[in-house]
This record gives structure tokens, C-alpha cells and sequence, in this order.
């Protein structure tokens, strides 16, 4: 558990700042994002694409983790980085912010829920959607891509890298990305309706906004129970999103019960296998 909380105190004393660049290339965490605060890169600014790869694969060997560079699927396109100035650049900026995220977990959690394998790509997109990361479970995996964005939010890069996780390990509890969790939705206020799914947020230069509805951690939240579970989930892990949603649930006993939820589900996995 200390992983998670290491260095929470650093970022909170610079995330105080809530004013974006100007030129954000519509980040659709923009508004939510603490822009002064920065990720540490990972290796020398003149590191090659070959030097990174070896940073990469070693510190998520140290994870029980295999490191993976080309991802192949029927209906997903990805780009490998190139040993370019410009890829150079956009792996050091993914690397910074993924390396990091995944060594927030206690050892041996990756090995409790059966993930192996961490495919680092650019250009990723699925179904045609450009996407920042996508879980795989019936391969093992998670990918993380670097799309080329102007400017990217450094610590909603890094909720993303948990959200996706948290999707992985849903399915590895129901085989299924999009089951009805009963326990789950009894946690929800009266009345409240999903919408149709996350693939329905993007291209419409939407924001995903926090706290928008009782219940809810953020308005992508809203969009199905599988994506609110994961929003939750990746508010938790980040430490500068966890102070606000530690804010959030001490007004809401609904999303409240969703962390203590979240808290059980990361206590669940951090145990050594029986």
C-alpha cells in the first residue's frame, strides 16, 4: 500500500494550479487537470527509442510484467515508435506517466489478477475511436498509446492508466466488460440511468467533469456502470484525483460506499495467493 500513497504530499503542494494552456488540444481532462503538475522523465531528453525500451522493459520486469512495442487486433490500428526525435519524445512523455502509475501497486497484484503483459504503442485507436488506452483482457494485457496530442494532461494520463486497468480486472471477475454488478448499482442513488456506454462520450468535444450528479465521481462516470466502477478506480489510484474524490465522498454517502467499494477490491488483490 505504500506505492499508492508515495509522493501523494509532492503532488498535492503543486497541484494548485487549475489553468490550462493555452493551446490544450481539447485534453477532454482539460478542465479537471492540475497543468503545473509535472511527471519526471524517465531517462536523458536525448535517450534513443532503443534506451527507452530497455528503461520500460526493465522496470515492469521488476512487476512481473512483459513489456510488448506492436499490438495487432481485428479492429484496432497502432503504430510502433520509431527511433524519431518527434517518437523519442512521445514515448519519454507515455513512459513517464505509465511507469510510474503501475508501480503504485503493491507487489504481487498484477500476478493476482492474471495481468502479464503492458503493450506500449502510438496512433491507437479502436473501432476507428482514437484512445489513449485500452484493456485486453483475453490477451493479458493493457495497452497505452501516445496519440500525438499537443499537450496532454499528465495526471489524467495517469487516471487512465488505472481506469483501464480497472476494466481488465472487471472482466476478470465477470468474463465480461459490461455485466450488472448488483452490489454495484444498489450503491447508486434512487433514479439514477447510465447512458449507453463510454464509446458514446467521444467526438463530441465533451469534458469529463467531476462530481456533476450524487453518486457519481465524474460525468464519464454516468455513462455505464463499467465505466463508473473504472472512474472510480482511477480517481482512487491517482493521487492527485484521490484528494478530490476523498472531498467528494465526504458529502456523498453514495459515492462513499463506491471507494470503501474500491478500497476492498485493491485490499482483495494485494494479498499473497493463497
Amino acid at each position: 500500500m505504500r506505492r499508492l500513497f508515495a509522493g501523494a504530499g509532492a503532488v498535492l503542494l503543486s497541484a494548485c494550479s487549475t489553468v490550462p494552456p493555452i493551446d490544450h488540444n481539447n485534453d477532454a481532462l482539460r478542465l479537471e487537470c492540475h497543468w503545473d503538475l509535472k511527471y519526471p522523465s524517465v531517462a536523458p531528453a536525448d535517450a534513443s527509442v532503443g534506451q527507452l525500451r530497455e528503461v520500460a522493459t526493465r522496470r515492469l520486469a521488476a512487476l512481473q510484467l512483459t513489456a510488448a512495442w506492436t499490438l495487432e487486433q481485428e479492429g484496432v490500428t497502432a503504430e510502433a515508435f520509431t527511433d524519431s526525435p518527434e517518437d523519442r519524445a512521445r514515448l519519454q512523455r507515455l513512459l513517464s506517466v505509465v511507469l510510474p502509475g503501475l508501480e503504485r501497486y503493491p507487489a504481487g497484484f498484477f500476478a493476482n489478477v492474471r495481468l502479464k503483459n503492458i503493450v506500449l504503442v502510438k496512433e491507437l485507436a479502436v473501432g476507428g475511436q482514437r484512445r489513449l488506452a485500452m484493456p485486453m483482457a483475453e490477451t493479458d494485457g493493457v495497452a497505452y498509446a501516445d496519440n500525438g496530442a499537443k499537450v496532454l494532461c499528465p495526471a489524467g494520463m495517469e487516471m487512465r492508466v488505472h481506469h483501464e486497468f480497472y476494466h481488465f480486472i472487471d472482466h476478470r471477475e465477470y468474463n465480461d466488460y459490461y455485466h450488472a454488478d448488483p452490489t454495484w448499482l444498489a450503491m447508486n442513488p434512487e433514479g439514477l440511468q447510465y447512458g449507453k456506454g463510454g464509446s458514446t462520450f467521444y467526438g463530441k468535444n465533451l469534458q469529463d467533469l467531476g462530481h456533476v450528479k450524487d453518486g457519481l465521481v465524474s460525468m464519464y462516470s454516468g455513462y455505464g456502470q463499467e465505466e463508473d466502477k473504472a472512474e472510480t478506480f482511477g480517481w482512487m489510484m491517482t493521487p492527485d484525483y484521490a484528494a478530490r474524490l476523498d472531498l467528494y465522498a465526504l458529502a456523498d454517502a453514495r459515492l462513499a460506499a463506491k471507494v470503501k467499494y474500491m478500497r476492498e477490491q485493491l485490499l482483495k488483490y494485494s494479498r499473497p495467493p493463497v
